[in-house]
């Protein structure tokens, strides 16, 4: 592919790296993901570098060439409302961290499904068999009566704050976050007929709920998004009888204990995505996966697009990404929001289109992971570096850190160290449309110049990276 000059060059300060042999109680769980992408990048320099030929697929040139045109040209979509925080007036500090409103027309349903692998046992614990919670966002035929599904529950959400007052951040106040934009088993609109799917890995020890910002957003311009929490590895996992099963990962204290771990959870996400691929199949039929009976939206089986799925995370969801694309043919695209790579991907790369989004301290000079797999890829890719951002910007947590900042309830600096300068809009707001228009394009939804969006123009904080 040829290579391209970025239009502007902007200064990217490198943030501070944490060491696995830091003690893991003291580490904010916030952190806990960058530490563990420097050590999968350490764990990465010892791979082997052998480049072996994947198979060939043929992909249509002219889909590619409007790619770049408008990844080049992305429109800087002007989204009104922002995650902020509401004071309540009362003596200690309190907040509502509200989201953002979807950019898109279409109305966005959700359907949170309890799924079982009865082929697997648990890799975490054994005497059980393997199950997951997934969400299920789409476009949604209009029913404002129907409830909102809440952004995080409030047991995820307090599983969340007890994590921040364990390892002694100051909280001074209360907070809550209020409900999501999509409405709960709504039925699916089917008038747009079947629509690409897009699947979804949050970081390490993340639950799902932590984008959900992206993912309704991009149900809102016509895709199904399947986010997936990776159960006794997440931070928290509640299943729909109440149960809260939180992660059972031990601490870690060096690095040979962190590459382990990741080398499991690696693993485990891969397995855990595809079944949820399998899953979507039995869906598509009419067949309910659901283990505990829940009725499926109506039309939803008959929306979903199996001939265009991809799929995107943050952190080692990204890793994730890549490493199933590698694995399943079913993935026909990729994004990876500032993750360190790992398996065989690695040597082998991908011969079908993905793209690489750092934080201001990570481009492939900074990563090896990065090197390695550029190298070694023979399919379409591109790399971009969010100015401003740190590795905690490709979640919900630059909506939320900076609201409870403002109100009070965390320290002023804890912000910036964790989501960077970059304001929360500006962030969220490009790597929506980033992500919005890598999948349209990849999946043929704008084949020529006529149906891209009537102003366009490449954000100076988005940065290419030749």
């Amino acid at each position: 592919m040829k290579s391209f000059a970025p239009l502007r060059r902007a200064r990217a300060s490198v943030a501070p790296q944490c060491r696995a042999s830091d003690t893991a109680g003291s580490r904010d769980p916030l952190e806990q993901v960058a530490m563990l992408a420097e050590s999968r990048t350490r764990l990465n320099r010892s791979r082997a570098s052998t480049v072996q030929t994947g198979e060939g697929i043929i992909l249509l040139g002219r889909v590619f060439r409007w790619l770049l045109i408008l990844l080049m040209a992305s429109a800087w979509a002007a989204v009104g409302v922002v995650a902020r925080a509401e004071p309540a007036p009362s003596q200690q500090a309190s907040a509502v961290v509200t989201l953002p409103e979807p950019t898109g027309s279409e109305a966005i349903g959700v359907v949170d499904l309890h799924l079982v692998d009865p082929s697997r046992h648990d890799p975490y614990l054994p005497t059980r068999t393997r199950e997951l919670m997934v969400s299920i966002w789409y476009p949604a035929a209009d029913q404002a009566a129907i409830p909102l599904r809440p952004w995080v529950s409030e047991q995820v959400s307090r599983a969340y704050s007890d994590g921040l007052a364990k390892v002694g951040l100051p909280i001074t106040g209360s907070w809550t976050l209020a409900s999501s934009h999509g409405r709960v088993d709504a039925a699916a609109d089917s008038a747009g007929g079947r629509r690409p799917i897009v699947l979804f890995s949050p970081g390490m020890g993340m639950p799902r709920e932590t984008s959900t910002a992206q993912a309704e957003d991009l149900a809102s311009h016509g895709f199904v998004v399947v986010t997936i929490s990776h159960t006794y590895e997440s931070q928290a996992t509640e299943f729909p009888d109440g149960r809260l099963e939180k992660s059972v990962l031990p601490q870690v204290v060096d690095a040979e204990q962190v590459n382990a771990q990741i080398g499991q959870a690696i693993q485990v996400r891969v397995a855990d995505t595809r079944f949820v691929l399998d899953q979507l199949a039995d869906l598509s039929t009419g067949v309910d996966p659901d283990a505990d009976g829940h009725p499926l939206p109506a039309n939803l089986a008959g929306i979903l697009d199996l001939s265009k799925i991809g799929m995107f995370g943050h952190s080692l969801g990204g890793a994730t990404a890549a490493q199933v694309m590698h694995d399943d043919r079913r993935v026909a695209a990729g994004v990876d929001l500032d993750g360190s790579l790992l398996g065989s991907v690695l040597t082998d790369g991908l011969d079908r289109p993905f793209v690489l989004i750092g934080s201001a301290g990570r481009e492939r000079a900074q990563d090896p992971s990065w090197q390695q797999f550029w190298a070694a890829d023979h399919g379409p890719k591109l790399e971009f570096r969010l100015d401003g951002s740190q590795h905690l910007s490709f979640s919900d947590n630059q909506l939320i850190v900076p609201a409870l900042a403002a109100a009070g309830i965390v320290p002023a600096d804890f912000a910036a160290k964790v989501v960077g300068t970059i304001a929360p809009q500006d962030s969220l707001d490009l790597q929506r449309v980033y992500l919005r228009t890598f999948f349209d394009t990849t999946f043929g939804r704008y084949d020529d110049l006529t149906k891209t969006p009537a102003t366009t123009l490449l954000h100076p904080g988005m940065i290419p990276v030749p």
